[in-house]
């Protein structure tokens, strides 16, 4: 998915320096127009989730499982990047877009749209306890927890003669 750049208002923040759920607070109160990114190591390897939001709502979300090459939208990826901002560590990148802009996203990537807005008091709702591996092996639908050993990893590649 293509997003212009915009403005970078903060870059490279740690979830230490500020927890993102309190920034996405923030940002809602105060009618933000952008979007944030965040990248953590995950339960899945490197997970990324971009969350936009216009004014004082959160209009649409992606959830990346890079590693896994599996992409989620709208109100599942949403889930997902929620249950990413409560990851004990991880950096995100706050960008700023004109509401044009927003428009021009979602218009283009439609399924990255949220069927209902979520303003600061459902966002409340929303907000899991802590950073969940056993959600994201759900929704990827792999055990996370077994790692092939070399020999049957080779074997299913069809390299097993190495």
């Amino acid at each position: 998915m293509n997003i212009p750049v915009g403005k970078v208002e903060e870059s490279q923040v740690s979830f230490a320096e500020k927890p993102p759920f309190a920034r996405i607070r923030q940002l809602l109160q105060s009618g933000f127009e952008g979007y944030m990114a965040a990248t953590i190591e995950g339960a899945s390897g490197l997970e990324e989730s971009i969350i936009l939001l216009r004014g004082k709502e959160i209009v649409a979300a992606v959830f990346d499982a890079i590693r896994m090459n599996k992409q989620f939208y709208g109100i599942d990826g949403l889930k997902l990047a929620l249950n990413l901002l409560k990851s004990q560590k991880g950096v995100f990148d706050l960008c700023r877009l004109s509401k044009q802009q927003i428009d021009l996203i979602i218009a283009f990537n439609e399924k990255v749209a949220l069927p209902k807005p979520v303003d600061a008091g459902t966002l409340s709702k929303l907000e899991p306890a802590g950073y969940s591996s056993e959600l994201v092996s759900k929704e990827l639908a792999v055990d996370l927890g077994a790692s092939d050993s070399k020999a049957s990893l080779l074997k299913r590649l069809g390299l097993s003669s190495i």
